[in-house]
């Protein structure tokens, strides 16, 4: 699976926001400036919940090995977990609450009979049945955290593609308002397929897009009104009604739009658009906003969250002004070549916000990554080899040894730790009480103390 190519654009200039330092967790949710590279010892949400997230995102770079990693970033602290949950579905699609607190899944290589829901901070699952088995593609989270939005349909036999539920579902697909505090689905046939889709302000109605249109529906399932979508494009997923409710973003297809059946479930961001506004109440709009890879959320109804790429390709969060047009860089993802053991460059997919964080969102110094204890898969290799080796130096040092003999086991000994010193400067390779101590056990023997040396550090990883 790869990425689309990055195309060189110019880019105005970008602030970055005011960064508070490192500490104990803040009341208001943060977002760290930097966030942290790949790595095989983060821990997963059942076995160390983070808390509350401020973002949920796919990592790593399938070129050579499939390690691909979903992941979630502590609000209030900087903790990094793997959702494994959705490594055991196979990475299906996935929504962040808008306060950040759970992860709802679906199932991304067959039909299913429920919905997965993962408490992100106690670590606990819920499963939602949803009837007889179907394919789902999840849309969109109401802002007030009770209604979810997702597509449904009948599935054949798989062709064999990756995203082949996505794509299927995104062609067929009815739509269904799940209450999520009940567990009740709600079918709305009038909405099918349903495209992308995205909720008001209020949560009390639904922007769904059907063809080049996006139908208003309420809770209910009535429709009040469409809003005509100009022709190669779509409805920003998830985010896009305006905090202010009026008016819907509007983004490029992903690639041939909904008659094709590609999303861009599982692509690598990197290919940047142009963001257009369409009147609901029949206000003005704002101008549209340029080079832009997502929209993410609002902080406001005159600032949203996007996310953005310079021309290395390094992805970026950023806050833009609308009518102004102005950014500051809220937080950049480490696009290193991290990933793959270190052959390969990471990538970024399937990114989303906790977007109800997002207006008392702030910006903090990143501090060590929180990743938890190691995984059972890294820890028991670790402890066995430990045990082993200290199992071998017990049975060489109990092995009964003749006089000459004792005396280069000791030189053998003090000549490896005087390789293995970590705090630069001279040290005592042999002091008064090593001499005594080998002067004690091999008789009348006398080892002559070496003169203090210079070691060089050795680099800790």
């Amino acid at each position: 699976m790869g990425g689309r190519r990055v195309l060189p654009r110019r880019r105005g200039r970008t602030r970055r926001a005011a960064s508070r330092p490192a500490g104990r967790p803040a009341e208001k949710p943060g977002l760290p400036d930097r966030l942290a590279g790949y790595s095989l010892l983060t821990s997963t949400v059942s076995k160390a919940p983070p808390g509350r997230a401020i973002a949920l995102y796919g990592y790593g770079n399938g070129e050579l090995f499939n390690m691909f990693q979903p992941l979630v970033v502590g609000a209030d602290r900087d903790t990094y977990r793997r959702v494994d949950a959705a490594d055991e579905r196979d990475r299906p699609t996935a929504l962040l609450a808008p306060d950040g607190t759970r992860v709802l899944l679906g199932e991304d290589r067959r039909a299913t009979r429920d919905l997965l829901l993962v408490d992100l901070t106690n670590g606990r699952r819920r499963s939602i049945p949803i009837g007889d088995p179907v394919g789902v593609r999840l849309l969109a989270w109401s802002p007030d955290g009770r209604y979810v939005a997702y597509a449904a349909a009948p599935l054949g036999p798989s062709d064999g593609s990756v995203n082949f539920v996505d794509s299927t579902v995104a062609r067929t697909g009815t739509l269904r308002l799940l209450d999520v505090s009940t567990g009740r689905s709600t079918e709305v046939p009038t909405a099918t397929p349903a495209w992308t889709a995205a909720f008001a302000p209020d949560s009390g109605r639904l922007a769904v897009q059907v063809g080049q249109e996006a139908h208003l529906i309420d809770l209910d399932g009535r429709g009040s009104g469409t809003v005509p979508i100009p022709g190669g494009r779509e409805l920003a997923a998830g985010a896009g009604w305006s905090p202010d409710g009026r008016f819907l973003a509007t983004v490029p297809w992903a690639a041939d739009g909904p008659s094709g059946g590609n999303t861009n479930h599982s692509v690598f961001l990197s290919l940047t658009v142009d963001v257009q506004f369409l009147a609901i109440t029949g206000t003005p709009v704002p101008e549209p906003v340029q080079d832009v890879v997502q929209l993410l959320g609002w902080r406001s109804a005159d600032s949203m969250v996007v996310a953005t790429t310079n021309d290395a390709g390094q992805l970026s969060l950023t806050e833009v002004a609308l009518g102004a047009g102005t950014r500051r860089t809220l937080s950049r993802f480490d696009t290193g070549s991290t990933c793959e053991l270190g052959t390969q460059n990471c990538q970024v997919f399937d990114l989303q916000l906790a977007t109800g964080l997002l207006p008392d969102l702030t910006v903090r110094e990143a501090g060590r990554p929180r990743r938890g204890p190691w995984p059972a898969t890294l820890t028991i290799p670790v402890a066995a080899t430990v045990v082993g080796a200290a199992l071998l130096l017990w049975r060489r040092m109990r092995r009964p040894l003749a006089p000459g003999d004792r005396i280069r086991r000791y030189q053998s000994i003090h000549d490896d730790l005087a390789h293995v010193q970590v705090v630069p400067g001279k040290v005592e390779v042999y002091g008064r009480r090593t001499t005594a101590w080998v002067r004690q056990g091999c008789g009348s023997r006398r080892v002559r103390p070496r003169e203090q040396r210079s070691v060089p550090r050795r680099t800790s990883r």
